[in-house]
């Protein structure tokens, strides 16, 4: 069976080689802005008059090469170490080529353009790693801004980078973002020296959070984080997620593992049409929001040895820490939930008064918000944000 196989493989090759240059030829048309207009989704146009450059004759000549070491494949016997080490070294290349800043830009460029509106992480997640491909450029220490939608809505980054001008300002901030979410995601953070990173954080980061927040840990795995992000969490949660685990150290080994979900989505939706229309959600009345946020509050052990383990990195790495503690809603308070902002803020407090940073109290910040400054129970409103970013930049601002 396996001569009867050579065999066929051999008349293949005699037969039709020929197609692999000519195949390589009309590949070459894609490269350049057809290639682009794919990324983004746009009609792809291609120039037949580009055969007869020497685009197409590198290509031609690439492809060619296909059937030659076809053909030198079949004349030997390879053994199991050849067949191991060629297999590595083609994972190795593949994994190097897809790390490339290029292939990086393609590729989260690409899955942007392909996904549904309602796929708010995963566009985040694509915002996050483009910015990184691109680089830091400014050598000047930066304000990265780490936390959640409150930050998101919280803080207008152009008017907070306005007044703090030239210090560049960062945002790093995600919805539903954590201080564990902050520590799986600390690889994609662009700190230096000099630099200074401002949380925003209160009982709402600290309590009812996801004891394996899996969908976070794959895309921004590392083996950089992995451990400070395992070490985080006790070992009955690693126990009962151990499937999770093993896909996180795959995803923290891989880049063809870790950004699987996005490849999915391009090879699923490989030309990207109109926007898929998102799910319609079911109305929730602000006081039935209101009643969910008052509940039990679960103190989350693990979010607090990750926020202490980044507090760490942070001061070794000469970054500043500024912790603005946060605010929700009046509408939500409650005995609970005012029992358990007591406990973080001294929590906070004890900590960060040991030489790793500043907190920022609500009295401190004095922002006299009142009903008009909350959009809903957790984020603030257009004038809410106002107040909040003229007074980070107060807090910020060089003396």
């Amino acid at each position: 069976m396996p001569s009867r196989v050579r065999e066929a493989e051999r008349a293949f090759l005699r037969k039709a080689g020929w197609l692999f240059p000519v195949l390589g030829a009309l590949a070459s048309l894609a490269f350049g802005g057809p290639f682009w207009a794919w990324v983004d989704g746009q009609p792809v146009v291609l120039h037949w008059g580009s055969l007869w450059s020497g685009r197409a004759l590198a290509g031609a000549l690439a492809f060619g090469a296909v059937p030659a070491a076809w053909a030198w494949g079949l004349r030997i016997r390879p053994k199991r170490w050849m067949v191991m080490l060629a297999t590595a070294g083609i994972l190795i290349g593949a994994e190097g080529l897809l790390q490339r800043p290029g292939m990086q830009a393609a590729l989260w460029l690409a899955a942007r353009a392909r996904l549904a509106p309602d796929q708010v992480f995963m566009r985040e997640v694509c915002y996050v790693r483009l910015e990184e491909a691109a680089g830091r450029r400014p050598e000047a220490p930066a304000v990265v801004l780490v936390g959640s939608s409150q930050v998101l809505n919280g803080v207008d980054e152009r008017l907070l980078g306005d007044w703090l001008h030239p210090t560049p300002v960062i945002r790093r901030a995600m919805f539903g973002m954590s201080p564990l979410k902050a520590m799986a995601m600390r690889s994609w953070m662009p700190f230096r020296p000099g630099d200074v990173c401002v949380q925003y954080l209160s009982e709402f980061d600290f309590t009812n959070q996801e004891a394996f927040p899996f969908s976070w840990f794959r895309p921004y795995a590392s083996w950089r984080t992995v451990p400070d992000v395992l070490g985080s969490l006790s070992w009955g949660i690693r126990i009962r997620h151990w499937r999770e685990v093993m896909d996180t150290l795959t995803a923290a080994t891989t880049e063809w593992w870790r950004a699987r979900d996005f490849i999915r989505r391009i090879v699923f939706r490989f030309q990207a049409g109109p926007p898929e229309p998102a799910a319609p959600a079911a109305p929730v009345g602000p006081a039935a929001a209101a009643a969910q946020a008052r509940g039990e509050l679960v103190f989350a052990d693990a979010e607090w040895a990750a926020f202490r383990r980044l507090a760490d990195q942070l001061k070794a790495g000469g970054v500043a820490l500024v912790v603005f503690e946060g605010e929700v809603n009046p509408a939500l308070d409650s005995e609970p939930r005012r029992r358990a902002r007591e406990a973080v803020r001294k929590r906070l407090q004890d900590f960060l008064s040991d030489g790793y940073g500043r907190y920022v109290s609500r009295e401190e910040q004095a922002l006299g918000l009142g009903p008009e400054d909350w959009r809903d129970m957790t984020h603030l409103s257009r004038s809410g944000r106002g107040k909040l970013t003229r007074r980070m930049a107060r807090e910020l601002a060089p003396d």
